[in-house]
């Protein structure tokens, strides 16, 4: 950061957790900024106030400023950094379908990254009256891509990604930064009979209506098979006269204290999502660090939260069709050592996410954009940026002359095993790879240099293992074997 700015970053977000319809957004937002803080950045949360809540208060380090109801805080809040211009040193705007447009006031040297949770074009249509949605949609695409089009964009996924170069049509970086988990200490405690368990806010969003209608059918074959509900929510009512309308058994739980919903979740078999599709699935992630599988329908999002076979299950068709693909699944789990091997592969997995590596990605995509207008000081001309693909290059250490540790690019993973050198290579193209080696000083035509394209695990685990790169990554110009084995058919270069 330049030295005539501030150095507070400020996250804005339209609610916090203390919100009554606080959800995975507001869980994002709090845990980063408390994970910011202990890294040593001074962070406020500037954000809605509801009724009860103190207009300022300090969590965990960071400051809280809450101002206005859920649609007079973005006004107010543009006002608050208007007033605190020269201590604002980033910003992160999070954009819940409509963002704050914090660029129109920050200072021109001030990093704003803009924080996409989903791409709502969809959902306003369904959720709004027609005039209603077209503003928002206006708001979210045209006049979003107006302020932020070339600006550096967080999403929590692969398929976030896509939505926000296809639907909204950005055009600057666009980073991918999960969650993390809170679960993964939880302790496991199956229960002796068949349980699924749902923990989250309960909303007509999700779906859940459809999984208390494939119950009995799940009850059928399981008898003892409970659904549990952990989570408040407007929909709670209508599911609750629903199970009595079909005879589900259903237990909801409502909000619980965090040792009693650990509990509750650690009881599981399994965890279903019903939803017709979304950008990600925090709640299979956070089932997943208990140990708990995860069963969803193949839909946007899902396919990026759950690996089908290992963590978990992908079922195709209609949410009609979901009690048989629960009832499998349970019969499935009912065999302890499959249950064992499944929990296993969910914790390894889920165990990729952590909030210190979201802080991490928050980060990093602060500082590319902090570069990008060092760039447009110096006048330099933007270009877009257009390119997502990930590669993974895969150097034997002993080929590398040069020095590995300072040839990364701002944004690049490099790990070692002490054999081979690997590097997730974010936007690269061939051109970027031959400038790269040859500034580790590796022969370009050595055949023990392989170039792979990353796939979503990749991305999504902050790729920390260097036995994952070849395992999650399939092959450029080289054949690729698959292989169907009973780890779920992972690919493998040939």
């Amino acid at each position: 950061m330049t030295a005539a700015r501030g150095s507070r970053l400020i996250v804005l977000n339209w609610r916090d957790r203390r919100h009554p319809a606080a959800g995975g957004a507001e869980l994002y937002c709090e845990r980063a900024a408390r994970e910011l803080t202990r890294q040593g950045r001074s962070v406020v949360l500037v954000t809605s106030r509801p009724a009860g809540t103190p207009a300022r208060e300090e969590l965990d380090g960071y400051q809280i400023r809450r101002l206005g109801s859920w649609w007079s805080v973005y006004p107010l809040a543009l006002l608050w950094l208007l007033r605190h211009r020269a201590e604002v040193g980033a910003v992160v705007d999070s954009q819940n379908g409509i963002p704050f447009f914090s660029p129109l006031v920050t200072r021109r040297d001030v990093p704003v990254v803009l924080l996409v949770h989903h791409v709502h074009q969809d959902l306003f249509a369904r959720a709004l009256r027609p005039a209603a949605a077209r503003l928002a949609r206006w708001l979210e695409g045209p006049a979003s891509r107006r302020v932020y089009r070339r600006r550096t964009v967080v999403v929590l996924s692969p398929s976030a990604r896509a939505a926000v170069r296809r639907r909204l049509r950005f055009d600057g970086p666009v980073v991918v930064v999960p969650c993390g988990a809170d679960s993964l200490g939880v302790e496991r405690r199956r229960s002796a009979t068949p349980r699924v368990v749902v923990v989250g806010r309960l909303t007509a969003l999700k779906r859940l209506d459809a999984l208390v209608d494939a119950m009995p059918e799940v009850q059928a074959r399981h008898p003892e098979a409970e659904l549990h509900l952990v989570g408040g929510g407007p929909a709670r009512t209508g599911l609750e006269e629903r199970a009595r309308a079909v005879g589900a058994r259903v237990v909801f739980h409502g909000r619980l204290p965090d040792a009693e919903r650990d509990a509750v979740l650690g009881a599981a078999w399994l965890t279903v999502s019903a939803s017709d599709g979304g950008d990600w699935a925090p709640s299979l992630i956070e089932a997943n660090g208990a140990g708990v599988p995860a069963l969803a329908r193949r839909v946007s999002g899902m396919t990026d939260a759950v690996r089908h076979g290992r963590t978990g299950w992908l079922v195709d068709g209609t949410s009609a069709e979901l009690g048989a693909a629960v009832s499998r699944a349970l019969t499935v789990l009912a065999d302890p050592v499959v249950a064992a091997t499944m929990a296993g592969r969910a914790r390894s997995w889920a165990a990729r996410f952590t909030w210190t590596g979201t802080a991490a990605g928050l980060l990093t995509a602060v500082g590319l954009e902090d570069a990008r207008l060092e760039r447009r000081r110096h006048g330099f001309a933007e270009r877009r940026a257009g390119n997502d693909l990930v590669v993974v290059l895969s150097v034997p250490e002993s080929a590398i002359r040069g020095e590995w540790q300072t040839s990364r690019r701002a944004g690049d993973v490099w790990v070692s095993d002490g054999t081979v050198v690997r590097g997730l290579l974010a936007g690269a193209d061939e051109g970027d790879v031959q400038g790269i080696l040859d500034r580790l000083d590796v022969d370009r035509t050595d055949p023990a240099v392989s170039v792979l394209v990353a796939r979503h695990a990749d991305l999504l685990g902050q790729w920390s293992d260097p036995e994952d790169a070849i395992d999650l990554a399939e092959a450029v110009g080289r054949p690729v074997e698959v292989r169907s084995d009973d780890q779920g058919g992972d690919r493998h270069a040939a």
